[in-house]
This record gives C-alpha cells, sequence and structure tokens, in this order.
C-alpha cells in the first residue's frame, strides 16, 4: 500500500520544471518504507569505536538517572584505615618527634584518619610511635607530634610511611576523638554534549523512512540514514569523554556544572598501578602484581579487565602460552562470572560471547578481559606507534565485577553511567530538529538541522579497587 503526502501531482524526485530539476517526492512504495539496519551498516563501515563499553554498561544495569547534577552525591569509603606517610620532618632523632603529613599524598588534612592515642609501626624495623596530638590541620598539612613507646629515639626519614595498628589510652583519661570513615560528598559531575548537523539537497530525500510511534500505525515523522549516521557521532563524542574527559571546577555552561572525569585520568590518581615492558612483552607475572595489589583493597572475587590494543595483542599471545586457559574448570568459572557481571535473570552466556571476554583465575580472582576496541582506531584514539609514545595503547584497566554498596546500603556499580532526566525531560539522548521540511523531511532544497543533546557524566564509584596496567620502555 502507497503512503501518499499532500502534494499528490509532485513529481518524483530528479523531475520537474523548476530551474534545478527536483521536484518533491509524493509517492512512497511499501518497499521504501521499510528502514534499513543502520547500526549494522555503521558498525562495519566505521567498526563499535567504543560503543560497546557504553553497551556494556547498560547490559550491567550500571546506568543511573540523577535528577539534579549539583545535588544527586554519593559516598565512598576511600579513607578508611590509612596509612600515615611522613611529608616533612620538623623534630627528629629523638624520643618525641614531630612531622607533618600532607594532603598531596590524598590525605584529608583538615580532619586527618590519624587522632592522639594511635599507636603508629615503621614496618621496615617495627620502631613504634604513640601519637600525642594531631595539630596545625588545614587544606596543606597537618602536623603528628608522637613518643616512641619504649622510650628510646628514632631517626625519621620524609620517605617513612607509618602504619595505625591499635590506639591507647590511660584509665579514667578524656575519651579520644573519634574516628570515621570519613564518608565524602560525591556530586554527579556531568556534562553537556551538544552536536548539531545539517543534512542537504539530495541527501536529504536520498533515502527517507517513516518513523512510527509505539501503536505501530501512527507516523510521528520521517528520518533518513544520515540521521543515525549524526547520532552515532554524537554517541563517540560521549565515549570520548568517558575515556579521555577532564574534570574541571566550571563547565562550559553554567558556574555550577562540573565535567566528568575521564577514565585514564581517575585510573591514574586512584588506582593500583602496575607497569608491563613494552620490550620484553606482557608477562602474565604483570597481572599477578596488579591483582596483588588490588586484593589488599578486599575487591571482589570477580574482576572485568579491558586492554587497549598493544597491551591485549600482548596478552592474547602470552596467556595462551602459559596455559592458564586450559583449565578444566574455566567454562563453570566464566559462567558465573558472566552471573556476576550481567545478573542471573540476563542470557549471560550470550552476553559473554558479544562482549567478546576471556576468563583466568589469577591470585584467586577470576579475571574477564576484553579488548578496547577503540584503541585500534588509527584515527581516532589508536594514534601512535607504540605504547611507549602513545600512552593509551598500551593501558589496561581493571575494576571490581561485583556491585559495592554505599552509605545508605544501596548496591552500586563500581562504574556508573549518570544521566539526568527530571520531569518528563531525558537528557540521555535529546533530538530535535529544525528547517523548512521539518517535520515531513522531505524538501530536497531545504536545510534539515538535527540538533543532539546529553548531560551526562560517568561515577567512578569505589574506584580505588581498581587497577591500571601502564607500558614501560
Amino acid at each position: 500500500m502507497a503512503i501518499s503526502y499532500n502534494n499528490p501531482a509532485a513529481l518524483p524526485q530528479g523531475y520537474g520544471t523548476t530551474a534545478n530539476g527536483y521536484g518533491q517526492h509524493g509517492i512512497l512504495s511499501s518497499i521504501d518504507a521499510l528502514p534499513p539496519d543502520v547500526s549494522t551498516k555503521l558498525f562495519k563501515r566505521f567498526g563499535g569505536q567504543g560503543l560497546d563499553i557504553l553497551n556494556l554498561l547498560i547490559a550491567q544495569g550500571a546506568k543511573r538517572v540523577v535528577n539534579n547534577s549539583n545535588g544527586s552525591f554519593h559516598f565512598e569509603e576511600d579513607r578508611y584505615n590509612q596509612s600515615v606517610p611522613v611529608f616533612s620532618i620538623d623534630i627528629n632523632s629523638a624520643a618525641t618527634v614531630e612531622f607533618q603529613i600532607a594532603a598531596s599524598e590524598g590525605l584529608n588534612t583538615l580532619n586527618p584518619y590519624v587522632v592522639p592515642g594511635d599507636l603508629l609501626i615503621r614496618m621496615t624495623d617495627f620502631k613504634r610511635l604513640r601519637v600525642n596530638t594531631v595539630t596545625s590541620k588545614d587544606t596543606t598539612n597537618a602536623t603528628v607530634n608522637a613518643t616512641t613507646i619504649d622510650g628510646t629515639s628514632i631517626t625519621l626519614a620524609d620517605t617513612d610511611v607509618f602504619a595505625i595498628y591499635s590506639s591507647s589510652f590511660a584509665e579514667d583519661t578524656a575519651q579520644p576523638d573519634a574516628k570515621a570513615t570519613y564518608w565524602t560528598r560525591y556530586y554527579a559531575p556531568m556534562q553537556r554534549h551538544k552536536t548539531s548537523a545539517k543534512i542537504t539537497g539530495d541527501a536529504l530525500t536520498d533515502k527517507v523512512y517513516p518513523v512510527m510511534m509505539d501503536d505501530g500505525k501512527t507516523i510521528k515523522g520521517f528520518h533518513s540514514h544520515l540521521f543515525a549516521q549524526h547520532e552515532y557521532r554524537h554517541l563517540l563524542g560521549l565515549v570520548g569523554s568517558m575515556i579521555l574527559g577532564k574534570g574541571t571546577t566550571a563547565g562550559s555552561n553554567a558556574s555550577n556544572e562540573t565535567y566528568a572525569q575521564g577514565m585514564v585520568d581517575t585510573f591514574q590518581n586512584r588506582a593500583v598501578q602496575s607497569t608491563w615492558d613494552y620490550s620484553e612483552g606482557f608477562d602474565v607475572t604483570d597481572l599477578y602484581d596488579l591483582i596483588s595489589g588490588m586484593k589488599a583493597n578486599w575487591t571482589g572475587n570477580d574482576l572485568i579487565g579491558l586492554f587497549c590494543k598493544d597491551l591485549y595483542q600482548n596478552f592474547e599471545q602470552n596467556i595462551a602460552s602459559s596455559g592458564l586457559l586450559q583449565n578444566t574448570n574455566i567454562a563453570s568459572t566464566r559462567q558465573e562470572s558472566a552471573k556476576v557481571i550481567f545478573g542471573d535473570n540476563q542470557d549471560f552466556e550470550t552476553m559473554m560471547s558479544t562482549f567478546a571476554f576471556s576468563t583466568l583465575t589469577l591470585n584467586g580472582k577470576n579475571l574477564s578481559v576484553k579488548s578496547f576496541d577503540l584503541s585500534y582506531d588509527p584515527t581516532l584514539f589508536g594514534i601512535g606507534a607504540s605504547p611507549v609514545t602513545s600512552p593509551f595503547l598500551g593501558m589496561g584497566f581493571v575494576l571490581p565485577a561485583e556491585k559495592q554498596a554505599d552509605a545508605s546500603g544501596l548496591l552500586r556499580n563500581s562504574v556508573e553511567l549518570t544521566y539526568k532526566s527530571m520531569d518528563g525531560e531525558d537528557r540521555f539522548m535529546k533530538v530535535w530538529d529544525d528547517g523548512a521540511a521539518s517535520p515531513r523531511r522531505l524538501g530536497p532544497n531545504d536545510n534539515y538541522v538535527i540538533y543532539m543533546l546529553t548531560q551526562f557524566g560517568f561515577d567512578w564509584f569505589k574506584i580505588e579497587q581498581c587497577g591500571l596496567l601502564s607500558c614501560v620502555a
């Protein structure tokens, strides 16, 4: 059944009496009305380019709506059971010493975890101190005064790190300062991403397909394959922000908007870090070292690894020769890991195949590794000859698959895609159009402009329990 429009007398496209020889396309056949599988064609032409990472988060359920980017917050227990690094020394080589701890070490020096009465130990020689006072607390440093337990003198170095192993107070003395886990308030930093795309002339009416309402009967507008291509490029920009975004105190559109922090900067600042040697190639011991460091942070048993181009190629070559993938229980391990990643209600085996995970067990952890495909693109994130000169090519990101509890007890994913939606206004992907042909999108001589707006960010929750592999020469 043919579908006719407002101008039934119009000649088919390519014919007409106007100067440019075009008239408005008046008839669509029933064959024309079937839209193509645009996403498949685009993926074949351009590759995934990271969109699978977005899909992976969505498949895990790691997508969260927030009503207000400046009022939505979560808590992260990132300062519990801290060690005490010596930054600079004021009194040294005595029974009572005094030194400073610094905010540059990642400590909250306004309200430091170390308090009077804490017992400190230097694990290199088992020298022990009892904290007398913590003073001069500001945004830069705090001063710790402490006395040795046995009354002998101690010589400090600015490289010393003390562990807090207990506390000690005399009978009937004042109650010590309360210790807290120092829940830190985080906003949901989101960034407004805008894309404008113009379709003109023949491209506008080359192929036009009706877009139906949910009832399957009502036409709400028309759409060309170029529309989907521009939308794809918009999504690619979102992936770019996820990877390389730089957090700032002010955004591009409002003084109270903060840019979302990208994966590279976040992991470099907060992850357990390990390196692999490019000249020698990746070795499985590099993974053992990384997971050993993560294990100390109470990470769960199942981990997800996203490995970039050069690291993944080395990983595949060396892990196969190691025999670690020959474990007879690897199938059940993979199945159980998939349940953790995607949930029991999902077709998790299909999910694992779709996202191309390889699973192995190291240091008691099940590690499901996936290639970070966008690092292969030679014109975007994959630019560079080697991971020595282009560090992203040799990076690997490892994070827990299990959900973690926040302060309210709500289970949360380690990484969450947050986007703004409030009062019926959804900004995960808002699209509107403009032009003389809108909303019919049929005029071949009109400029048709599409506007796309997304307000979203990535919330790196519990991300101190993660690992970063980097390449060295």
